[in-house]
C-alpha cells in the first residue's frame, strides 16, 4: 500500500459514489491536482470533519499509487472562509474562479509554489467583496502562474514592443496584441486597461483592477478574457455566466423588495 503524505491543498471537485463514499479533486501543495477516493467521506464526521466543503484551504493526508484515483485517508480545515457561503453572488465569483483552476492546472505535476496562496488569497478577497475586478485579476494571474498569459507587452506576430501606456489591439486566436502593420486585433485595450491587465499578470494582481477602471473597461476587460479562454482553454467556461445571471437577478429583485417595504 502507498505511503501516506501530508499536505495543504484546497478542494476542487467532490462527487458522491457509492453510498458512503465520495471522489475528490483537490490542488495539492507538493503534488499538484489529484483524484482521491475518500471512503466513508458521506458518513464520517471525524476523519474529514467539514473539510470537503467548498473553499476553505485544508490540510490533507494522501496516498499516491500508480493508478489515477489516489486515496484520502483524512483532511482538517486550517483556514475557511464563510462570508463566502453566506453570499450567493460571493459563491458564483468563487465558483468560476475553481472552475478556471481546476481547466487550467494539470494532474500531477510540479506545482507551482505560489498557486495554492493564490487561491487562498483569492477566496480571502472574495469573502470581503464579490467585485467581477476580483475575478478576472483572479484569472489573469493563474493563466500567467501556468505559463498561459496572454501577451500584452508586444506584437504576437512580429515582436514590436507596444509603447508603455498606449492603447493596443487584442487578437484572442493569437492570444497576444498585435500591431496595426501585423494586421491588427478586433479587441481595442486602451493604454490604462492594458498596464492594469498586465498587473493582475503580476504578483500584485489583486490591487490591479480594483476601482481602476470604468465599466465600459471592465466590458472590454471582460470580453478580451472571454475570447482569450474560449481559444487557449479546452472548453468554454460556465461559470462567468452564472455571475452575470445572479447580477442579473440581483438587480430585478432590488426594485421589487424597496417597493414592498414601501407597501408595508
Amino acid at each position: 500500500m502507498p505511503r501516506t503524505e501530508i499536505t495543504r491543498a484546497v478542494l476542487l471537485r467532490s462527487v458522491a459514489y457509492g453510498e458512503a463514499d465520495r471522489i475528490v479533486t483537490l490542488l495539492t501543495e507538493s503534488r499538484g491536482r489529484v483524484a482521491l477516493m475518500a471512503r466513508g467521506a458521506r458518513r464520517s464526521a471525524k476523519r474529514f470533519a467539514g473539510a470537503l466543503e467548498p473553499y476553505a484551504l485544508i490540510e490533507a493526508e494522501i496516498a499516491l499509487g500508480r493508478g489515477d484515483v489516489g486515496r484520502l485517508a483524512q483532511a482538517r480545515v486550517l483556514r475557511a472562509f464563510p462570508g463566502i457561503l453566506a453570499d450567493l453572488e460571493k459563491m458564483s465569483v468563487a465558483a468560476a474562479g475553481i472552475e478556471l483552476v481546476r481547466e487550467t492546472v494539470g494532474g500531477r505535476e510540479d506545482p507551482d509554489p505560489r498557486l495554492l496562496p493564490t487561491i487562498s488569497r483569492f477566496f480571502e478577497v472574495v469573502e470581503s467583496t464579490a467585485a467581477e475586478e476580483v475575478l478576472l485579476a483572479f484569472s489573469l494571474r493563474l493563466l500567467a502562474l501556468c505559463g498561459l498569459e496572454p501577451n500584452l507587452t508586444s506584437c504576437g506576430r512580429c515582436g514590436r514592443k507596444a509603447p508603455e501606456g498606449k492603447a493596443a489591439l487584442f487578437e484572442p486566436a493569437a492570444g497576444a496584441i498585435v500591431c496595426r502593420g501585423c494586421g491588427g486585433g478586433p479587441i481595442k485595450l486602451g493604454g490604462t486597461l492594458r498596464a492594469c491587465l498586465g498587473m493582475a499578470c503580476s504578483r500584485r494582481w489583486d490591487e490591479a483592477l480594483g476601482g481602476r477602471l470604468a465599466e465600459g473597461e471592465l466590458s472590454t476587460a471582460r470580453r478580451a478574457l472571454d475570447a482569450f479562454l474560449s481559444r487557449h482553454v479546452d472548453r468554454r467556461l460556465a461559470s462567468g455566466d452564472v455571475v452575470t445571471q445572479v447580477r442579473e437577478m440581483q438587480r430585478a429583485y432590488e426594485p421589487r423588495a424597496r417597493r414592498s417595504g414601501e407597501d408595508r
